[in-house]
C-alpha cells in the first residue's frame, strides 16, 4: 500500500503571530497539482504556547482517528504529547483523500492512507523549526536536534521550546524530502498513549451534532412515507402553539417549532395520508435473490476453468437478510444560511458530497458552503448518507433562520439504508482427497454503487458486492466468482464490513462442511489450504493456540473457526458456544490479527473488540423485516442488538510486524458470525443456511 505515496513532501508554509500552520503531505499523483498552485491534504499548527493542532481530515466516530492521525505527526515531529490536540478539519481541497477526488471516512482506508502523509508533515515542521533555531543561535542546523516539544544544541547546552519558534518556522521553505525515522527510534507510534477525545467523551463536553444549539435555531420533526416514494397528504389548518410551521420535504413532511419535543409532539398528532410508494415484503425479496441464483452472473474473478472438473461434488446455498445500522445517534444536521453563505453542521462520513449537495439545495456555488465537522456517535457506512442535509438545508433556506433537523428513532428504523440482502452459492469440484480443485461461487443481491456511486458502476459489475469473494485465499486451482445484480425495491447502503460479513460467513461455512465431508479437522484441513498463505497461517496458528484447539472443551459446548482476509487485515477467530433456552449462547471468541504496524494497540484491540460484538449481535438477533413496502421494526425492542450480559469474554492478539499499516474498523465483524456458526453446526449436527442463527 505504500508504494503510491512520494517522499517529496510538498507544502505551504504561512507565518503569523507565533503561529507555524503547515499545509502537507501529499501523494506523488498529486504532486503536479500542488507544482502548480494545486490543491493539499491537511494542516499542522504550532501555537506561540507550543500547543500542536492536527486537522483530522476524516469523521471521528468512535474509532479513534483523533488520536492515532496526530500521534503520527507527533511522532516525527518529536511533538510533547500533552501539547498535542486535535480539531476535525471541515470540508476542503486540502483534506481530501491522498490522490482522490474525495473526503470520506470508510473502508477502513485512514490509517492506511495517511500512514506516510501524516508523517512526513510532522519531519517536515520539525526540520524548519530546527532551521529556525540554527539560525537564530547562528550555528549549522546539522548542529541542532530536538527533545520533546524543544530544539536543542547540544554543544552549548541551549534550547528553544517550538513555540518560541514557530513565527520564524513559519516564514521557512518546506524541506523536498525530510528523513523519516526509523522505526526502532519511535517514541508514541506503538504504544497506548492517552486517547486526545477521552476526557471530553467522559466529562460530557464533547459535542455531538445534536447537542449544537445555536442562536435563534429551530428545531424540526421530520417523517416520510413508510413505503419508499410515497408522498405526504396534508390536512388544512391552523398551527398548533410553539409551531412555527408544517412544510413538505421529500417524500415527507417537517414540523417546524422552538424546541424539538413541541415539533415531535405536533408531528404525531398530524393527520397524514400517504400515497403511492414501493410495495413489496421481504419473503418476496428473498425468493426474487434465490432465483437470481440460477441466472449466470458477471465475472468477478477468474482463475483456470472453475467448469471443466470432473469429480464429487458439493453446492450449498446462504441467505444474508437486511441488516440495519442502528447507530446510537439519531441521523441529524443543521443548517444556516445567511447573507450568501450556507453552514452545515454534520457528523458525515462524505464531506466532499454533503457540500456538494448543500450548494445545490440552497442555490449557492460549493465555496459559499461550509461543512463543520461534529463528533459522531456511530457511523457504521449510515452517515455516508445525507437526508438530513437536504432536509436542513431546505427547511434554513424557506425560513431564513437556523433549523435543526433530528430524526426519531421510529424515523430512523423506517427509513434506513439497509445492508442489502443477499443471497450466495457455492459449487465446489473435490479431488480424492475431499480438497476442492474448482469453486464456483456467486452472488445474487441489489448494487451499492448502481444508487450511491453511479459513477463508479459499468457493465453490471458492483466490486463491493463480492468482497469477501474477490479475496478467496484458500489454494484451489481453478475459481469463479460471479456477481448478479438484483432490483432494490427501497435503497440500500453501505454498512460496517459491507458484504465481506455475508460472503465470508458463506465461504467458511462452506469450507467446514467440506472438511467435515472429507473426515478432516476444520483447522487442518484450512491449513493445507493456506499452505501458500504464511499471515494467514500465522494468525490461524495464533488463534489455535489461544483458544487450546483440540484440547477437551466443556460439557455441552462446541467451537468454530474461521480465517479470511478483510481490507488488507488477515484475521482468524475461534468461537466456543452452547444452546441456552432463547437460543445461541457465546460463551468465548478468540481472535488474532495481522494488521501491519500498529500505531495504538489498546484501539486496535477496542476496534476487534467492537466489531466483533457488532458482527456477534448481526449474526445472532438482526433482521429487518418488510410488509406492505414499510419496515416492521421501528425499535430496539423489535430490533434487539447484543446486550452486555449476552456479550462473550473476548481475547484478542494482535500480531505486530513491519508491514505498512491497514485499518480495523471493520475486519473483526465478517468471521465471527462464521465461527459461531460453525460451532453451532458442531454441536448440533445441522447445517447453517442463513442469518440471523434461529433460536
Amino acid at each position: 500500500m505504500a508504494a503510491g505515496f512520494g517522499r517529496r513532501v510538498a507544502m505551504r508554509a504561512v507565518a503569523g503571530a507565533g503561529l507555524l500552520t503547515l499545509r502537507f503531505a501529499i501523494p506523488a499523483s498529486a504532486q503536479a497539482d500542488t507544482a502548480s498552485g494545486g490543491t493539499l491534504n491537511a494542516f499542522l499548527r504550532i501555537d506561540a504556547a507550543g500547543v500542536v493542532t492536527v486537522q483530522v481530515p476524516h469523521l471521528e466516530m468512535g474509532q479513534g482517528v483523533a488520536t492515532s492521525l496526530p500521534m503520527l505527526v507527533a511522532e516525527e515531529l518529536d511533538a510533547e504529547w500533552q501539547q498535542v490536540r486535535f480539531a476535525l478539519a471541515p470540508a476542503g481541497e486540502a483534506f481530501k483523500r491522498p490522490g482522490g477526488k474525495r473526503q470520506m471516512t470508510g473502508a477502513a482506508l485512514s490509517i492506511t492512507e495517511r500512514f506516510l502523509p501524516m508523517r512526513q508533515a510532522g519531519a517536515a515542521a520539525r526540520d524548519m523549526l530546527m532551521r529556525a533555531a540554527a539560525t537564530r543561535w547562528g550555528v549549522p542546523p546539522t548542529d541542532c536536534t530536538t527533545e520533546p516539544g524543544a530544539v536543542i544544541h547540544a554543544a552549548s547546552g541551549r534550547r528553544l521550546a517550538y513555540g518560541a519558534l514557530a513565527a520564524e518556522a513559519g516564514r521557512l521553505t518546506p524541506p523536498a524530502d525530510p528523513p523519516l525515522k526509523d522505526s526502532a527510534s519511535f517514541r508514541l507510534i506503538g504504544r497506548s498513549v492517552r486517547s486526545l477525545d477521552a476526557a471530553i467523551k467522559v466529562n460530557g463536553s464533547a459535542t455531538y451534532g445534536m447537542d449544537l444549539r445555536l442562536p435563534g435555531m429551530l428545531c424540526a420533526a421530520v417523517k416520510r412515507c413508510p413505503a419508499h416514494g410515497g408522498r405526504a397528504v396534508l390536512p388544512a389548518g391552523a398551527l398548533p402553539p410553539g409551531v412555527h410551521a408544517i412544510l413538505p420535504i421529500p417524500n415527507g413532511v417537517a414540523v417546524v417549532a422552538d424546541r424539538h419535543w413541541v415539533a415531535k409532539r405536533a408531528l404525531t398528532a398530524l393527520d397524514i395520508v400517504w400515497e403511492g410508494g414501493a410495495i413489496f415484503d421481504d419473503a418476496g425479496l428473498e425468493a426474487q435473490l434465490r432465483a437470481g441464483l440460477d441466472r449466470p452472473g458477471v465475472e468477478m474473478r477468474s482463475q483456470g476453468d472453475a467448469s471443466a472438473h470432473a469429480g464429487a461434488t458439493v453446492t450449498a446455498d446462504f441467505y444474508a437478510p437486511l441488516l440495519h445500522h442502528a447507530c446510537m445517534e439519531v441521523p441529524n444536521c443543521t443548517a444556516r444560511i445567511v447573507d450568501g453563505q450556507c453552514e452545515v453542521w454534520i457528523g458525515t462520513q462524505e464531506k466532499t458530497y454533503a457540500q456538494a449537495l448543500a450548494a445545490e439545495v440552497a442555490g449557492l456555488p460549493e465555496d459559499k458552503v461550509t461543512i463543520h465537522t461534529m463528533l459522531a456517535g456511530g457511523g457504521f457506512g449510515r452517515r455516508y448518507e445525507r437526508d438530513e442535509i437536504v432536509q436542513a438545508v431546505t427547511l434554513a433556506k424557506a425560513l431564513g433562520r437556523p433549523v435543526q433537523v433530528l430524526w426519531s428513532r421510529e424515523e430512523d428504523f423506517a427509513q434506513g439504508y439497509y445492508r442489502p440482502a443477499a443471497a450466495t452459492r457455492l459449487s465446489a469440484t473435490l479431488d480424492a482427497q475431499g480438497y476442492p480443485v474448482s469453486l464456483l461461487a456467486r452472488t445474487c443481491t441489489a448494487s451499492l454503487l448502481q444508487r450511491a456511486f453511479p459513477q463508479f458502476f459499468h457493465n453490471g459489475k458492483d466490486g463491493t458486492s463480492t468482497y469477501g469473494l474477490k479475496e478467496i485465499a484458500y489454494a484451489i486451482p481453478n475459481l469463479r466468482v460471479e456477481f448478479v445484480l438484483a432490483e432494490a425495491p427501497r435503497p440500500v447502503g453501505f454498512m460496517r464490513a459491507v458484504s465481506y460479513q455475508n460472503n465470508v460467513a458463506a465461504v467458511e461455512l462452506f469450507i467446514d462442511r467440506l472438511s467435515a465431508r472429507a473426515g478432516r479437522d476444520p483447522v487442518a484441513y484450512r491449513r493445507h489450504l493456506l499452505r501458500d498463505q504464511p499471515r494467514l497461517l500465522a494468525v490461524l496458528d495464533r488463534v489455535v493456540a489461544m483458544s487450546g484447539w483440540g484440547g477437551a472443551v466443556p460439557e455441552g459446548r462446541a467451537r468454530g473457526v474461521a480465517v479470511h482476509e478483510c481490507d488488507g487485515a488477515h484475521v482468524a477467530q475461534v468461537a466456543e458456544v452452547s444452546r441456552g433456552a432463547q437460543g445461541v449462547v457465546v460463551h468465548r471468541v478468540w481472535a488474532a490479527v495481522d494488521c501491519g504496524r500498529i500505531i495504538h494497540p489498546d484501539h486496535a484491540r477496542a476496534q476487534m473488540e467492537g466489531a466483533i460484538i457488532f458482527g456477534l449481535s448481526n449474526a445472532l438477533r438482526e433482521v429487518i423485516t418488510v410488509r406492505g413496502g414499510a419496515v416492521v421494526e421501528t425499535n430496539f425492542d423489535a430490533y434487539p442488538l447484543l446486550r452486555l450480559a449476552d456479550a462473550p469474554a473476548i481475547e484478542v492478539a494482535l500480531i505486530d510486524s513491519a508491514e505498512h499499516p491497514v485499518g480495523l474498523g471493520e475486519a473483526g465483524v465478517p468471521g465471527v458470525g462464521a465461527a459461531v456458526a460453525n460451532a453451532h453446526a458442531a454441536l448440533t449436527g445441522q447445517d447453517v443456511t442463513r442469518m440471523p442463527l434461529a433460536g
